[in-house]
């Protein structure tokens, strides 16, 4: 016969499960994530502009958790995109750079994501998934590296980092090819890229409320990113900014915010809106040559500081009781935290060599932070996030260290009076950097110059007037 306490021992047990597990949806929920490009963290309504008004966005945060230390995997386009979709730091098969230029001794099939890496599609297609991709891909352009031979069953969009908005008589080639293609038709002309890439999305969520299967969308904005380019009467909005480039970039902004309200119109419509997740947030920081803004950080696209890898970072998930609407979470998370959140849900098992976290639960976590570890790197730049502590490495000067919770701006480097502390990340990036493969694909020349030059200027930002 059973104990008396033994038996209370096990019902306590029961009990708790069942409580930690309430406000856990049951259901294996839709995804949507949106994604930035090169977006200024301070050029949203809801990260403090003056100049920009983004109310979708906005409504999205009220909805939402607002995720004040939201990191991605690399401060630059392509590996970015790569770390998010795969829940791996791209340095873990090679990647440290942007295909920017092609040496003489590797084939362009060498410049994209290595085949040896599944796709979040690929892991949810057992599961009944399906999967879409509108916009920018930049993650391969040669036979087996397109959006359909990834594992997108819909696919819209150019296959290179950057392209006009407009029409063009001629589409660019190469490694950064233009011309939109598709898997599924024949309507690859475009109007103003912004609204046909939501076009394409508000019609997938159409199809989706039909055939009634989990969906996995990733919405790939090349907006703000260079050219600066927007329509006339988005740019007739913003008469009270000066600055005429900065100006462009704000109704390409704006723009981007209307699009992205007509999707949570049409997933409220379609009475898709409680089971999906949907996903915020900027591919990197703002462009050191550009006019966006990443107040109120130091840094930005290309470098480890703070507003170069610190991105907005918004997430809503109506079914899940645990996700407080209108809060914001101080946790840091990760783009590679997607990943298992969607394994999780669906009954999988997270394999060891993911490096993320579910993201449900982080964002959920009431309790003490969990201490996370985030690398990054390029060709001549590294850097470690431990806990609250950053180590960062340029290859023509000291050693940094921050402590970017006391010190969010970077401006007190501790490197010198914390000597043995910033040893200890040192041994942990260097064991990162020596037991992960040697870039795939260099950057050019001219490019890394240009990096640490850009290192040399960097100050907080602050909002434009």
């Amino acid at each position: 016969m059973m104990k008396k306490p033994h038996l209370l021992l096990i019902l306590c047990s029961l009990l708790c499960g069942v409580a930690g597990a309430q406000g856990r949806p049951s259901t294996p929920p839709n995804m949507i994530v949106i994604l930035a490009d090169d977006l200024g963290y301070g050029d949203l309504g809801c990260t403090g502009s003056k100049q920009i008004k983004t109310p979708s966005l906005d409504r999205l945060a009220k909805e939402g958790v607002f995720c004040s230390r939201a990191y991605v995997t690399a401060p630059m386009c392509s590996p970015s995109r790569m770390g998010l979709l795969t829940g791996r730091f791209p340095k873990r098969y090679g990647i440290t750079t942007n295909p920017n230029i092609q040496v003489d001794y590797l084939p362009e099939s060498h410049y994209g994501l290595p085949q040896t890496e599944k796709l979040i599609p690929e892991y949810l297609k057992p599961c009944g998934y399906r999967s879409a991709v509108f916009g920018k891909w930049h993650l391969g352009h040669t036979q087996g590296y397109t959006p359909p031979e990834r594992g997108f069953t819909r696919w819209w969009g150019f296959l290179g980092g950057s392209r006009s908005y407009f029409p063009v008589k001629k589409e660019a080639e190469g490694l950064n090819p233009s011309m939109i293609v598709s898997n599924f038709t024949d309507k690859t002309g475009i109007t103003y890229l912004t609204d046909d890439i939501t076009d394409r999305a508000v019609e997938f969520l159409q199809e989706s409320k039909k055939d009634k299967k989990p969906f996995f969308m990733f919405v790939s904005y090349n907006a703000p990113h260079w050219p600066n380019e927007a329509k006339p009467e988005d740019i007739a909005k913003f008469k009270n900014v000066q600055d005429r480039e900065r100006r462009i970039y704000c109704a390409m902004v704006y723009a981007m915010d209307k699009g992205i309200g007509r999707i949570l119109d049409a997933l409220k419509k379609d009475g898709l809106e409680k089971d999906t997740i949907v996903v915020f947030l900027s591919d990197n920081g703002g462009a050191p040559e550009a006019v966006s803004c990443n107040a109120p950080f130091r840094g930005a696209k290309r470098q480890h500081f703070e507003g170069g890898v610190r991105v907005p970072f918004i997430i809503r998930y109506p079914a899940d009781k645990r996700l407080a609407p209108g809060s914001v979470c101080k946790q840091p998370v990760s783009t590679v935290d997607l990943l298992p959140a969607l394994l999780k849900a669906n009954g999988r098992q997270i394999p060891k060599k993911l490096d993320g976290m579910d993201i449900l639960e982080l964002v959920g976590n009431k309790k003490a932070p969990v201490p996370r570890t985030f690398f990054w790197c390029t060709d001549y730049t590294s850097a470690v996030l431990d806990g609250d502590m950053k180590y960062l490495l340029v290859a023509d000067r000291a050693p940094q260290f921050y402590s970017v919770t006391d010190d969010p701006q970077e401006q007190k480097d501790l490197y010198f009076s914390r000597h043995g502390d910033a040893d200890s990340l040192a041994r942990k990036l260097g064991t990162y950097l020596t037991t992960t493969p040697a870039c795939r694909f260099p950057d050019s020349i001219s490019w890394s110059a240009k990096l640490m030059r850009e290192y040399d200027k960097t100050t907080p930002d602050k909002q434009p007037e």
